[in-house]
């Protein structure tokens, strides 16, 4: 567009020297014409052309997988394969909430044949799963008359997984266990750790596991027997519902608790599945080892706030995702009414843990310090640990979190009066 506004200005200035040339008789004004004519002729047959620039345009990223809060490095390079280029301009666009931490991603410059410029920069990425964008480029021809604007694919995937804490004391006791080993205490005797009663010599039981008391008091042989400890089906169910955080910040602490549990429990040989509930449900069907963690955390990394009223409530949470007897792991910092559910799900058989990230310490930073707000906030706790009292007295775990520390010993010492 710009090109072409050029060529009618000078086409005009062409024109009007010509024509005054000829009417005034002056043949100087017709002399001075014919180098913008030149000049008009050579840019039009220059455009003519019709042809972009031949380029290859390459980026290359210093990871395809990062932890949130690392950064990234990423060099995009431009090689002309055609004809001299006067002006290039390379863009190398980021995407939404990237924060730019050195470096440029945008430069112009001039290519030679054969020559290659590039950029350089440094992003630290927010949690997510990236599909790279384009690198956009814009050139001119020497004389201005054609712009080339346009994109070249770059395809790229970056995946940016939500960081974990190494969590201790986390002891689960689910109903039913699976037939592997794992940490959750069986209710039946075996091998284990824990004492779990004496039983008759059997031929073939081993001999470290006789119990020499028990000789001395029946006068037969007697072996220890040990709770055994069995792989449980656990589901962490991590609520995205933006009413119940107000606050995306306060999303990013829920996420790293269901990080941390996931991590922890396949470690420990569970079968972890993850169910993300909010505006719409997306779930990974419980499994074992290194391919399902990281299953589990590209769908955590892929957690946002939403809300639909299908799912405003717990109520609607679907049961068909809980094997019965299983382990309920919940992450949410709750809205009114939820507990009704937790009990209801613990009434049905289900062992369930909740961690629930504050959202009345955690606003209440945010906010200048006043009386009103002290009074607001002690009422508002005084409620919701009402409630909460309810759910450990009918024997739901409850954690609650204040997310200005980490999770790791505040969950040890609220689960340490569970042993």
């Amino acid at each position: 567009m710009e090109g072409h506004r050029k060529a009618l200005v000078e086409l005009g200035f062409v024109l009007g020297l010509m024509g005054a040339g000829l009417v005034l008789r002056i043949p100087g004004l017709l002399l001075l014409a014919v180098p913008l004519l030149v000049h008009l002729l050579a840019g039009l047959a220059w455009a003519g052309e019709g042809r972009p620039p031949p380029l290859r345009v390459s980026r290359s990223l210093s990871s395809h997988r990062l932890l949130a809060g690392e950064e990234l490095e990423v060099e995009v390079r431009v090689e002309n394969l055609g004809r001299r280029l006067d002006l290039v301009v390379i863009e190398d666009p980021l995407p939404f909430g990237w924060e730019l931490v050195d470096g440029q991603v945008r430069k112009a410059g001039r290519l030679e044949q054969g020559e290659m410029i590039s950029l350089t920069y440094r992003a630290r990425p927010p949690r997510g799963i990236y599909r790279l964008p384009p690198i956009q480029f814009k050139s001119q021809d020497p004389l201005g008359f054609t712009t080339w604007e346009g994109e070249f694919p770059c395809p790229g995937e970056l995946v940016v997984l939500p960081r974990w804490e190494q969590l201790r004391g986390l002891a689960i006791r689910p109903p039913r266990t699976l037939v592997a080993a794992g940490t959750a205490r069986a209710r039946r005797g075996g091998t284990g750790k824990e004492f779990f009663g004496v039983r008759e010599y059997l031929p073939g039981d081993e001999v470290r596991r006789i119990n020499w008391k028990a000789l001395a008091r029946w006068d037969r042989l007697a072996v220890n027997l040990y709770q055994e400890e069995r792989a449980a089906e656990v589901m962490v169910v991590l609520d995205v519902r933006t009413p119940a955080y107000g606050d995306e910040r306060l999303l990013e602490h829920a996420v790293r608790a269901a990080a941390s549990l996931v991590h922890f429990l396949l470690r420990e040989g569970h079968r972890v599945g993850l169910l993300l509930y909010g505006r719409y449900l997306a779930w990974q069907l419980p499994g074992m080892g290194k391919r399902q963690r990281e299953k589990l955390l590209r769908l955590l990394a892929q957690a946002r706030l939403g809300v639909t009223h299908a799912f405003s409530q717990l109520h609607h949470l679907p049961t068909r995702f809980f094997p019965p007897g299983s382990q309920i792991a919940l992450v949410s910092p709750l809205l009114p009414g939820d507990e009704e559910w937790i009990g209801q799900a613990h009434a049905r058989g289900y062992a369930v843990l909740v961690v629930i990230p504050d959202p009345v310490s955690f606003q209440r930073r945010l906010l200048p310090p006043s009386l009103e707000l002290e009074l607001a906030s002690r009422i508002l706790s005084l409620e919701r640990r009402a409630a909460l009292r309810r759910l450990v007295g009918a024997g739901v775990q409850v954690v609650e979190w204040d997310v200005s520390g980490p999770l790791a010993p505040q969950l040890a010492a609220a689960l340490k009066r569970w042993r």
